[in-house]
């Protein structure tokens, strides 16, 4: 079983598939919100911080997911 300190990476497989995939769709819905809004890209940068804080390993967010995973 990896260590969660070990680095994860996608296979090429996943890299050029759902990885790309989700980028793409990621990046289509934060232009949307800034054309309907018409925020700066100041706002997409922070909004962008507040949900990678959720994915930080030590977030309660992150302890949530995981723990839910092993149950």
């Amino acid at each position: 079983m990896k260590k969660e300190s070990e680095t994860w990476e996608p296979t090429y497989e996943q890299n050029i598939g759902i990885v790309s995939s989700v980028y793409e769709f990621i990046k289509g819905e934060l232009s949307e919100l800034q054309e309907i809004t018409e925020c700066p890209d100041s706002f997409i940068y922070d909004f962008i911080a507040r949900i990678q804080h959720e994915w930080h390993p030590e977030s309660c967010h992150s302890l949530a997911r995981n723990q839910k995973k092993k149950e």
